[in-house]
């Protein structure tokens, strides 16, 4: 996940210096228009007026900004400029970028080993293992294995240390929009905040409830040469990650897209490989599903 953070305030820094001259002399002359200091409280309404007499397209003047203050690795800030563009301008043609780097900022900084808030150390008793220690964290092998640095689930021995992190997360299915979303519990405010989206490649599925339906996650395996493995099989690192959970009568399973030629898979959503790999490793059996009907 750091790589990804890496690349992108690289990708920041470019397009910050690449657009500083036009707004500079964009600025320039909507500044010489003026004939006071514009006041320090604004509402948004005057926000909105001030993005259009500059010239700007909605929301780019924050998005810029705050591509800024990611080079400058201001990530507080910079998630509030992008917080803002979701908030007041979604629909715009910098929102969809606004929200993905959005995704990458929220994901860096849950998953970072140096943020604890969401975390805790186990020591290890007699007796325990890698499935016992998951479950009565309420986390997964995944996420243990990924915060730990393990490539594989090495012998444990008592007084061994090992960070994990409960998740309660949320996956809400977004038919109409072709998105899973994905919401992380805030202990502090006591709801799920938005972490991250996930863009549906394909749709498959059967005839579907016109409502929201409320449901959890009750399959979690991997695939691999026609078989299927439960996470506890070191197969299972390997496989195909699906997840399934019921909707009403119907069974939906949320996998990668085959590849040209494979095995019809069934009807299903379909995400990217990357995308299932990392959600394999968020979600757990149990977690909860809400399925945002197409209509």
């Amino acid at each position: 996940m750091k790589g990804c953070l890496t690349i992108l305030k690289v990708f920041a820094t470019f397009v910050v210096f690449a657009g500083l001259g036009v707004g500079y002399f964009l600025l320039d002359a909507w500044l010489k228009e003026r004939t006071g200091p514009a006041p320090l409280d604004r509402p948004l309404e005057q926000i909105v007026q001030d993005n259009e007499v500059i010239g700007f397209e909605p929301g780019q003047r924050e998005f810029n900004r705050a591509l800024q203050l990611i080079a400058l690795e201001k990530l507080d800030e910079a998630r509030e400029k992008l917080l803002f563009i979701q908030n007041l301008y979604p629909d715009s043609s910098q929102g969809p970028e606004a929200r993905r780097i959005l995704g990458e900022i929220n994901l860096d900084e849950i998953l970072s080993v140096e943020n604890m808030s969401n975390k805790q150390v186990h020591i290890v008793t007699p007796g325990e293992g890698y499935l016992r220690i998951a479950t009565i964290n309420e986390t997964t092998l995944d996420s243990m294995m990924f915060l730990n640095g393990l490539l594989d689930m090495r012998a444990l021995h008592t007084g061994d240390e090992l960070i994990v992190m409960p998740l309660d997360f949320k996956l809400v299915v977004d038919l109409k929009r072709e998105r899973i979303e994905l919401f992380h519990r805030d202990q502090e405010k006591k709801e799920h905040v938005f972490v991250k989206d996930y863009p549906i490649r394909k749709l498959d599925l059967g005839r579907l409830p016109s409502r929201a339906i409320q449901t959890k996650v009750s399959r979690k395996q991997g695939e691999l040469n026609g078989r299927s493995f439960q996470p506890t099989h070191p197969s299972y690192r390997h496989a195909i990650k699906v997840l399934g959970f019921n909707v009403g009568n119907t069974f939906l399973q949320l996998r990668p897209v085959p590849d040209v030629g494979a095995e019809d898979p069934g009807r299903g959503i379909f995400l990217l490989a990357s995308d299932m790999e990392e959600l394999s490793m968020l979600i757990r059996i149990g977690n909860e599903v809400e399925v945002k009907p197409a209509q």
